[in-house]
């Protein structure tokens, strides 16, 4: 909804939220410094929560607020520029860069719509098994995309055509397009491209590295876990109302009208395939994953080899906003560790020392940022305020930075009650997936209790990859 003289309400939330900013900054600004917390951690406290809280009232687009932000840390005097931006002299940004650029590249060519439909004409028959390939064909497509947004709405547009010739119960409908946009959150988890943009970002909140294949090492048997056990919950809760039969007559005209295999399919094809190569064999050449997807894109828009990218793909393909709203996230951790605001935190809130039983840990963690993240939604900003401080909090006591930060990760990207606390559920929302908030909550609250048990199941199968010592 846009404002206008007619519709008041958004302005008085955005009028609203700038109060609300004004009275946090001052009060904290103001007050007594907190003990343990230096005069410029609390004044970087008091500009991060301004910047939260226009973040949750919505005052102006994210990526306005986010530089706002950067300008209050730098003319305040609280950090360095080089600070505030480091994320983008790391491998973390460009890895994005190179994502977004890929993405562009398959979903133009045409070569993920033609895998999808021919999934769908070779597999789909019924409502269920409509269901189940949505799931499959999030995870196949995480090979070719690296980025849910453009993957579901690619499977959610043969998904519409396929509900529309069936002439599928509106209730069914609503059921198979949430579990398209859902189903992508678990699938996300098992590749570190398959969310190229918050699995990085969740990589940078530990202070480590981690190559591709450590990634799916790491998270591949907890994403399928997850992806079977929401499969199996949709099933569950959503079962069929009606009866209705896929026309497979018309997903074969669409493929038809699609034509034979493209030249330009097969060259994206197969630098897909060499991108794969490189991210998978990381650990031999040592070269970063970043790297490798710059590289294949550059590939992608050369002549013979590629000519598949445009000039326009560098503007229109890469959502720099996203881009923008991703510094800031980042940067409030490396701007809050660098003025002890993110040890402060953790000595406020978090107990002395980490449970020794890492399963309580793992329920710690995980119990904390769902919480944070049911009243902040986003989830790169929830990851920003709470992963620092439990990184900060479990590397003194010895732990991986990874682990509290994989564990974050985990409660932010499969865990949600309402649209807005996910960005891939609010991208489904309506329209575009035909379903709406009664969907997402009758799902979202017995979905609490299958997050916790993956995040339980991440420290049983950490201890096998070693990332947690038995």
């Amino acid at each position: 909804m846009t404002s206008s003289p007619t519709t008041p309400q958004p302005n008085r939330r955005r009028l609203l939220g700038i109060a609300v900013s004004v009275a946090v900054f001052l009060g904290i600004w103001l007050m007594p410094a907190p003990a343990g917390l230096s005069l410029v951690g609390q004044r970087t406290l008091a500009v991060t929560l301004f910047a939260v809280v226009w973040w949750i009232f919505g005052v102006t687009a994210p990526a306005y607020t986010t530089l706002l932000m950067f300008t209050g840390y730098i003319v305040l005097g609280l950090a360095k520029a080089e600070t505030v931006f480091r994320l983008w002299t790391t491998p973390l940004m460009w890895l994005m860069v190179g994502a977004f650029l890929i993405a562009a590249a398959v979903t133009k060519s045409g070569l993920a719509r033609r895998v999808a439909l021919l999934l769908m004409l070779r597999f789909a028959s019924s409502y269920r098994s409509l269901v189940v390939l949505v799931y499959v064909l999030g995870f196949l497509l995480s090979f070719l995309i690296p980025q849910p947004f453009p993957r579901t709405l690619l499977i959610m547009a043969v998904v519409g055509a396929v509900i529309d010739s069936a002439g599928m119960d509106p209730r069914d409908a609503a059921s198979l397009g949430f579990a398209t946009f859902a189903g992508a959150t678990a699938t996300s988890m098992m590749l570190l491209t398959g969310d190229a943009m918050l699995n990085a970002a969740s990589v940078g909140f530990s202070g480590t590295t981690l190559t591709w294949l450590g990634w799916a090492q790491h998270m591949g048997v907890p994403g399928l876990l997850a992806s079977l056990l929401m499969l199996s919950l949709h099933l569950l809760l959503f079962r069929p109302v009606g009866t209705a039969t896929v026309d497979t007559q018309a997903l074969r005209m669409q493929l038809q009208a699609q034509g034979p295999l493209s030249r330009t399919e097969l060259r994206t094809l197969a630098w897909v395939l060499v991108a794969l190569a490189l991210w998978a064999t990381d650990f031999i050449h040592h070269v970063d994953p970043a790297w490798v997807a710059l590289g294949v894109s550059v590939a992608l828009s050369l002549p013979m080899v590629g000519d598949v990218l445009a000039p326009s793909d560098v503007t229109d393909g890469i959502n720099w906003p996203i881009l923008i709203f991703v510094t800031g996230a980042l940067a409030i951790g490396t701007v809050g560790r660098e003025t002890g605001v993110a040890q402060w935190i953790a000595t406020v809130f978090l107990p002395a020392t980490p449970p020794s039983n890492p399963y309580l840990f793992a329920l710690l963690i995980g119990g904390a940022t769902m919480a944070v993240h049911m009243f902040l939604g986003s989830a790169l900003a929830v990851m920003s305020i709470v992963a620092p401080p439990m990184v900060a909090w479990a590397t003194q006591a010895g732990w991986s930075g990874l682990v509290p930060a994989l564990l974050a990760y985990t409660a932010v990207e499969i865990h949600y009650l309402l649209p807005f606390q996910h960005v891939t559920i609010l991208l489904g929302e309506g329209k575009a997936g035909r379903y709406g908030s009664r969907e997402t909550l009758r799902y979202g609250i017995p979905l609490t209790f299958v997050t916790l048990g993956v995040m339980l199941f991440e420290i049983l199968w950490w201890q096998q990859t070693g990332l947690i010592g038995k």
